[in-house]
Order: C-alpha cells, then sequence, then structure tokens
C-alpha cells in the first residue's frame, strides 16, 4: 500500500512538472495576432459633434444671406468670443498702429498674435508688416469658416493660444467659366463692389476676385478708397 502511495506521488509531481514545460515550448511556437490600432488627431474631418473642444462653423447660407464684401465683421457677429476691432472707415489695415486687433476669449492683440489665420489649412503666420492681411479675406471666395476658440496650440502651434480661424475657400464643382457680381451703395457715399470668377477643367480650378471700396466718412477728411 506504502508503494502504491509512493508510486501515485510520484506520478502526480511529474504532471506538475512537465505542466510549464509544454506551456513554455506552445508560446514559442505560437503567434498571436492583434487588432491593427489607428491613431488620428482632430485635425482630420471628424463629425463636429465629435470635437472635444469650442468649434463654431460659419456655413455657406449664412455668408451669402449676409451680403457682407469683408468676411471679418461677420465673423464678428456669428462667432461668440470671437472680437475684432476695426481701425480705418474701409477696412482693417494692415500696418502697425493701423490694423485692428483680434482676439478670441481675450487672448490675441495687434498684430494678430495668439490667433492663428489659415486658409484652407494653411497658416499665415506673416503678411504685410506681420500681419495676416485682414482686408483680402473676401465673403466671395469663401465657403465656409471655421473658428476653434480656445487653446489649440498642441495642434496648431504656438500662435494659436487664442484660437485657429480657417477660412475654407470656394471650389469649382463644375467644369467652365463661372462669374458672379455684388454691389452695395450706402451711406456717406459709400460703395462697394466685388467681382469674383471662377475656371475648371478636369482636375484643374481656379478662382479670382477683385474688389472696390470707398467712402466719404461721417465727417471730413474721414474719405477712404481701396
Amino acid at each position: 500500500m506504502a508503494a502504491v502511495k509512493k508510486l501515485l506521488l510520484f506520478l502526480s509531481i511529474g504532471l506538475l512538472t512537465n505542466v510549464p514545460l509544454h506551456a513554455d515550448e506552445g508560446s514559442v511556437n505560437d503567434t498571436i495576432h492583434l487588432e491593427e490600432v489607428v491613431v488620428t488627431a482632430t485635425m482630420t474631418k471628424v463629425n463636429l459633434r465629435n470635437v472635444p473642444m469650442s468649434v463654431s462653423v460659419v456655413s455657406t447660407a449664412e455668408i451669402e444671406n449676409r451680403l457682407q464684401p469683408s468676411l471679418l465683421p461677420l465673423l464678428t457677429e456669428e462667432v461668440p468670443g470671437l472680437f475684432i476691432s476695426q481701425r480705418g472707415v474701409m477696412g482693417y489695415g494692415v500696418a502697425e498702429g493701423a490694423a485692428g486687433s483680434m482676439n478670441i476669449r481675450g487672448i490675441g492683440g495687434a498684430p494678430t498674435t495668439g490667433v492663428l489665420i489659415l486658409i484652407d489649412g494653411n497658416p499665415q503666420y506673416m503678411g504685410l508688416m506681420g500681419h495676416p492681411l485682414a482686408d483680402s479675406y473676401q465673403s466671395m471666395m469663401t465657403e465656409r469658416v471655421e473658428v476653434v476658440r480656445g487653446p489649440a496650440s498642441v495642434l496648431y502651434g504656438s500662435n494659436a493660444m487664442g484660437g485657429v480661424i480657417n477660412i475654407i475657400t470656394k471650389k469649382q464643382r463644375t467644369e467652365g467659366f463661372h462669374h458672379s457680381l455684388q454691389t452695395q451703395y450706402g451711406s456717406y457715399q459709400t460703395f462697394s463692389t466685388e467681382l469674383s470668377s471662377g475656371w475648371k477643367k478636369n482636375r484643374f480650378h481656379a478662382n479670382a476676385t477683385v474688389g472696390y471700396n470707398r467712402s466719404d466718412g461721417h465727417r471730413k477728411n474721414m474719405d477712404a478708397e481701396q
């Protein structure tokens, strides 16, 4: 009886010692396939509801309904927290002391440091006198505007501490030439006109816009023309 117990004990010890050996041999020969993990940033196209930051979008319909030649006054009315001060009768200027200040939620200034301007995703870091050319942002060339309200330096760099204004220009959808004209007249002999032309052939398309603005101003020596 004692011999049988010793034999069973030896068999059980042998089984216990063999188990990890078989497991080790199997782990070397087997290949474990993991699911692919794709990581994307918010600079890609995503649903607005899924963006983890405050974003305002000014649509094509909103731009066309306002009949505003310059884009900046429209943005100040449509985007909460965006403030742009106008320096001059007809526009926002580009030179030191003449350019308007721009800020989002109190961050920004003149020149527009702290607020990054993009055109179709391309940064407009330096314009004339170190400013983006604010008066060149025309509504007739704009399809929509996306504004990130708040710090976005992680994605866009140090100049986006206050936020980002991304101007998406219009793209020609059908081939051939397309023209549009917009004219306005108001108080103090204020006149504004803008002509936009576009052309598309296969995968190539081009757009051009010219404008003319003038005003006598609301008092003497306040006339302006551009």
